[in-house]
């Protein structure tokens, strides 16, 4: 076949003019009347978008967040969008939806009614189709509700574990608390460790004072040391005027007097760095002491009468002295012993409380980040409840879904249209076909003619 020129393809279609005009007013006419019987659909859009910056907002904590108002803003890329239209396109987000609406198929929900979309703007559009104009807006703004619902969703099962770790830790935590604070009190009560500061400055005072009456003892010691050699050469001279006989001024009750009275001088000396004197068991050992001098006094009357005829002589008195001066020895030689037993005491101690200090501290400081820990825990569980309680701001919503007063299908004009260009497109088509099965009629027949002699033959 020779090549044609356009104006020989413009006469074809000239000569066939009336076929083209046929079926494109034809497919014209088809269009109008589906378009008139066809059920109109409607389609709604609601408008919204997720905020940049998360909604974070904190009661009880305080971390570096501004609490003033700040606008909110879309994100201005495409890729962070990329889950939301995912989301939206979901087969859980549109099971929520059709059971608010049953007349609808979930596969109708994610593969023909619905569409979504991110605009230049980077807002998320919702397109709901419906051929009720108020369900299709309502349809579109369930989509925008139960994508709220799903964000904020899977930030509470995020909540609601960290709520049941915190709490688990706090049980935890407490149990440690109350461990450390028995040890620590136990610790205390075997110890004496109150406070080791005021009982160290307690304790250097004391000892200050017993070593000053220590020396102030040795100094009597020695003065009482002293009379009784004066008294004893005193008595060298006055024993000639008197009859040889020994002089006793001791006896086995006295010396086991003076023994219990010395005993318990000391545990006085020691009450006294320990307890108040008014204390029930220090009141107890003043009695004692106050007793068994009273029997050492009477002790003492009867040696003195069983051993003295002449009450009223000068040998008598210096004996009396003597005996005066062996009792005051005595007294003085359990207060130095009371004393430095009491100073040993008083030295160990102080000697203990660094060690003591060390424990206390161990043990303090253990109470106190059991303690912290359990307020810090407290407070963020008490934040965590009171996140649970809010909403937090997933998407805001631009532009609410409203009944559309135009359906958006069937369109008559643009319909027709189409149907006008279709059928125009398809007129040319076949007259252009129509022809080439005229131009090569012969040559088909030939063919053919062809075909049948050689089977004949």
């Amino acid at each position: 076949m020779a090549e044609k020129t356009l104006l020989e393809y413009w006469f074809i279609l000239y000569n066939r003019k009336v076929i083209i005009f046929v079926i494109t007013l034809s497919s014209m006419i088809t269009a109008g009347a589906l378009s008139k019987i066809l059920s109109p659909v409607y389609e709604a859009k609601a408008v919204f978008f997720v905020p940049k910056e998360p909604d974070i907002t904190t009661f009880f904590t305080s971390p570096d967040e501004i609490m003033a108002r700040s606008p909110l803003m879309p994100t201005s890329n495409e890729e962070p969008h990329g889950p939301y239209i995912g989301i939206l396109k979901s087969k859980t987000i549109a099971g929520l939806v059709q059971k608010d609406f049953p007349h609808k198929t979930v596969e109708n929900l994610m593969r023909r009614d619905m569409d979504f979309v991110l605009s230049d703007e980077y807002l998320l559009e919702v397109y709901a189709r419906d051929n009720n104009p108020g369900l299709a807006a309502d349809i579109a703004n369930a989509y925008v509700k139960y994508f709220k619902q799903l964000m904020g969703e899977y930030s509470q099962m995020s909540q609601s574990e960290r709520q049941a770790t915190i709490e688990e830790e706090i049980a935890k935590n407490e149990k440690r608390l109350s461990r450390a604070k028995g040890i620590l009190k136990a610790f205390q009560q075997k110890n004496r460790t109150a406070n080791l500061d005021e009982e160290i400055k307690q304790l250097i005072s004391m000892k200050t004072t017993f070593e000053s009456q220590l020396e102030n003892a040795h100094v009597e010691y020695h003065e009482n040391k002293n009379k009784m050699l004066a008294v004893k050469r005193k008595l060298k001279d006055e024993v000639r005027a008197f009859e040889t006989s020994e002089l006793v001024i001791t006896s086995p009750l006295l010396e086991k007097l003076r023994a219990q009275l010395v005993d318990i001088e000391a545990k006085m000396a020691t009450l006294r760095v320990e307890i108040k004197e008014s204390h029930p068991e220090y009141m107890t050992l003043k009695r004692n002491y106050e007793e068994i001098k009273k029997n050492i006094d009477k002790e003492i009357e009867i040696i003195i009468k069983s051993q003295v005829k002449a009450p009223d002589t000068f040998y008598e008195n210096l004996r009396r002295q003597l005996i005066s001066l062996t009792i005051e020895k005595e007294g003085i030689e359990a207060d130095i012993k009371g004393t430095r037993q009491v100073l040993s005491g008083i030295e160990e101690r102080i000697r203990e409380i660094p060690k003591l200090r060390n424990q206390l501290d161990t043990f303090v400081s253990e109470v106190d980040r059991y303690k912290r820990l359990t307020d810090t825990l407290k407070v963020n569980l008490e934040e965590v409840m009171a996140q649970t309680k809010r909403a937090p701001q997933v998407a805001v919503l631009v532009e609410d879904a409203t009944p559309p007063a135009k359906a958006s299908f069937p369109i008559l004009w643009l319909n027709v249209m189409v149907a006008c260009l279709a059928g125009l497109a398809g007129g040319v088509f076949y007259c252009f076909f129509v022809n080439y099965l005229e131009e090569t009629r012969e040559k088909r027949i030939y063919r053919l003619w062809k075909v049948l002699k050689s089977i004949q033959e």
